[in-house]
């Protein structure tokens, strides 16, 4: 059994995590994301306490974003982020070359600027910026006929983020995680991605842009 909330948000946690959050004085906000989520999971989550999905943003299109705890790893904080519509298959899971491969066809299709902007929305989301703000920033900029439209990329990428520092807590893990989307930002090439998703593939996922007009 599976159980649903919606406690958990973007720096918006629980009260009594809340409460715990502001008794510290946090040097670094990217801490205080990751500390308010591993909180939320402890205060939220009881004992053998089963499967937990934490619905956790929506985009436009209608279609959710949450949180599924724990994950396939098993390792205590750890969890799976998925969108709704994301694919065909049972788990709707974005990957990590899912989402770069959707970059780097972008960046092929699209004018220059687009994709640029696409990019610093990226770049802002990975300095802790809420998807919200980052997006709005940048949307009128985007100017894409291909792949998944640009919030099934960029509001699962916080939460990936996050994931991120959790599993590797000295803090490298989501540079790993935006390495390759720097690396096709500077100019290099596509087939140094691994496992590049084929375009057509992503075209046919619900949430494609050309699914949606």
């Amino acid at each position: 059994m599976t159980t649903e909330s919606r406690v958990l948000g973007f720096e918006d946690y629980p009260e009594p995590v809340e409460a715990m959050l502001d008794a510290h004085e946090w040097e670094e906000p990217l801490n205080r994301q990751r500390m308010g989520v591993v909180l939320t999971f402890a205060t939220t989550v009881p004992y053998h306490g089963g499967s937990h999905r934490f619905y956790v943003d929506r985009l436009s299109t209608g279609h959710e974003v949450y949180l599924q705890h724990p994950g396939q790893l098993n390792n205590g904080f750890d969890y799976q982020v998925r969108v709704e519509g994301w694919d065909d298959s049972a788990t709707m899971r974005p990957s990590h070359d899912e989402i770069y491969s959707d970059f780097a066809h972008k960046r092929e299709h699209a004018p220059q600027e687009a994709f640029e902007a696409l990019c610093r929305t990226a770049f802002d989301i990975h300095a802790g910026k809420a998807p919200d703000e980052a997006i709005r920033e940048y949307a009128d900029r985007f100017d894409f006929t291909e792949g998944r439209v640009p919030e099934a990329l960029l509001r699962p990428l916080p939460w990936l983020l996050i994931e991120q520092d959790i599993r590797y807590w000295h803090g490298d893990g989501r540079d790993r995680t935006m390495g390759t989307i720097e690396s096709l930002y500077d100019g290099d090439p596509i087939d140094e991605i691994d496992d590049l998703q084929p375009l057509p593939e992503i075209n046919r996922s619900e949430l494609s842009i050309r699914s949606r007009t």
